[in-house]
């Protein structure tokens, strides 16, 4: 873009008006907009987008430069209003940016009150000149209300006046605006939508719509009411944008920090994908469109299908056990191969504990982690607690632990998981293996050492070793009988039958050892899937790596 002149810096408001061809209204436009401001002692900065005009409009820009704060710049992009304003905001500098035509249909007066609307409320992302009172034809004014009723509020919940030629907003709301939705005239929905979605609110201040004082409307009102039709429709289609910000993202109007570079699209952010819930959408269809033709056919042939599957499955299962007892594949670590370990020679290993409201058993942890044989000054435990869990914290700072358990206090950020929480701690993990533990775990003491030599003797192609769980409380009650038992079959026959057929397992929820880099560079966790380990074990499986399962147990309660 060519400069042509330059003003003040740093001011507080920033005001984009693009021009063709009003040489006869930029001189009036530019004193009525310092007479509103001025008084106010609110600092701005006139940036004119110009664009090909074939009148003295440049000229008369360049003689009011010499008396007003003007940057003035010739476009060079698309022809169009909505072009000129993104093409402006390259030159903008502050918070607040507003932009108005430059026709004289929409009065400067109302800018102060607009911008102390958006200046005083955080939540507030754009202010729009809501036009109540029209003085224009009644085509321009039947045509804006039913865009504002049919395209903003019946179509997109903006309950404002959406094609306003005045508006102020917060740059980041433009900042974020999806631009293929943009045309000649429909940069106005476009930001209103990425305002909303980023979460902010839109305000809107009350105004009145003058007649055109001078010049010729750019305005083509079938065509214009086509773009704007076409731009809503669009939007609607897309639904919910992710927008990405410099440490998270905003998506469905909440604000995310997971500390992890995993693609979104990987993540149980998106719930379903499209042709997921095309194939939900059509199998109902039929089954319903099956229920009103035949019903009796419909339900006797969904049985079957559903018979079939877990009969299937059954057979699957059996098979998985059968392999798992007469070739029983987890890793059984001798005790000669521990006495051979020489702890000068080994690594520093990372410890993680996320917690949340778990002060009850944080002494017991803590306990049944110093009786790990692992050299201490080897040895990184990481407290992960959330910022808000005062108690667990108070009480951690309080129990004067050891060197080498630190705590890690994890930021306040959604969503609020324990993935999210681990995701954290690799990032500060220090160590060249690492393991995540709950708070009630009870570890084998010698399990981190059977991990190690299981990395040592493994493969390039090995990812994970996962030990065994059960619970230190069976005879409790009947409830914990059958969830030993649970445990017993899942752990000692299930896992180690999946290991033995080389496929996906999912891991438990405690107990998983890595290789730091290797955790690393498959992004840790998934910050927004309650099962993390089983997605983990998942993902391990179809980046071509593989888990294995040793012979050392871990008991909860």
């Amino acid at each position: 873009m060519k400069k042509v002149k330059s003003a003040q810096k740093n001011t507080a408001l920033d005001i984009l008006v693009p021009v063709k061809n009003e040489e006869k209204n930029v001189e009036e436009l530019t004193k009525q907009i310092n007479n509103a401001l001025e008084p106010k002692n609110i600092n701005y900065t006139l940036i004119f987008i110009v664009d090909k005009s074939t009148d003295n409009t440049l000229g008369v820009l360049q003689k009011l430069a010499t008396k007003y704060p003007i940057k003035i710049y010739e476009k060079k992009g698309k022809t169009g209003k909505a072009y000129s304003i993104l093409e402006g905001m390259d030159y903008t500098t502050n918070e607040f940016v507003a932009f108005i035509d430059g026709d004289l249909q929409y009065s400067p007066k109302y800018l102060p009150q607009m911008f102390e609307v958006i200046s005083r409320d955080p939540k507030i992302g754009v202010v729009v000149g809501n036009r109540v009172v029209y003085k224009s034809s009644f085509i321009r004014r039947a045509g804006s209300r039913l865009n504002a009723l049919i395209f903003g509020k019946f179509l997109l919940g903006l309950n404002c006046d959406i094609q306003s030629g005045l508006k102020v907003f917060r740059r980041d709301a433009i900042k974020h605006i999806d631009k293929s939705l943009v045309s000649p005239w429909t940069i106005d929905i476009p930001l209103l939508n990425a305002a909303t979605q980023l979460g902010y609110n839109i305000a809107s201040v009350d105004i009145e719509f003058e007649n055109r004082r001078a010049g010729q409307s750019k305005v083509g009102f079938v065509r214009t009411a086509f773009e704007i039709a076409k731009c809503a429709i669009k939007t609607k289609l897309k639904g919910k944008q992710l927008y990405e910000m410099p440490d998270g993202f905003v998506y469905n109007k909440k604000y995310y920090q997971t500390h992890t570079n995993l693609a979104h699209k990987n993540t149980a952010l998106y719930v379903l994908v499209n042709h997921q819930k095309i194939t939900i959408i059509l199998g109902l269809i039929v089954l319903i469109g099956g229920l009103i033709i035949n019903p009796l056919a419909t339900m006797v042939s969904l049985i079957a299908i559903l018979s079939a599957i877990y009969f299937l499955d059954v057979l699957f299962n059996l098979y998985v056990v059968l392999k798992s007892l007469h070739f029983p594949p987890e890793i059984d670590v001798s005790s000669e191969k521990l006495a051979q370990l020489n702890d000068a020679d080994l690594p520093v290993y990372t410890i993680m504990c996320p917690l949340y409201k778990e002060a009850a058993v944080l002494p017991d942890f803590v306990k049944n982690v110093s009786q790990i044989d692992w050299p201490k000054d080897k040895l990184e435990v990481l407290l992960l607690l959330e910022i808000d869990d005062e108690v667990t914290r108070t009480l951690a700072e309080k129990m004067n632990l050891p060197e080498y358990i630190k705590i890690v206090t994890v930021p306040l950020s959604q969503p609020k998981t324990k993935p999210k929480a681990c995701n954290y701690g690799l990032k500060v993990a220090k160590g060249d293996f690492v393991v995540v533990y709950d708070a009630e775990d009870r570890p084998a003491f010698d399990q981190l050492k059977k991990a190690y030599i299981a990395f040592k003797e493994g493969n390039e192609k090995l990812f994970c070793v996962q030990a065994k769980l059960n619970y230190f409380n069976p005879h409790h009650n009947l409830l914990t009988r059958l969830f030993t038992a649970e445990y017993s079959l899942w752990f000692d026959v299930m896992l180690p039958g999946l290991q033995s057929i080389n496929t996906t397992i999912p891991l438990g929820g405690t107990s998983n050892h890595f290789r730091t880099a290797d955790l690393k560079s498959l992004s840790g966790w998934d910050p927004f899937n309650v099962t993390e380990d089983c997605d983990l074990g998942v993902r391990i499986f179809k980046e071509g790596y593989n888990t294995i399962i040793i012979d050392s147990v871990t008991l909860e309660e």
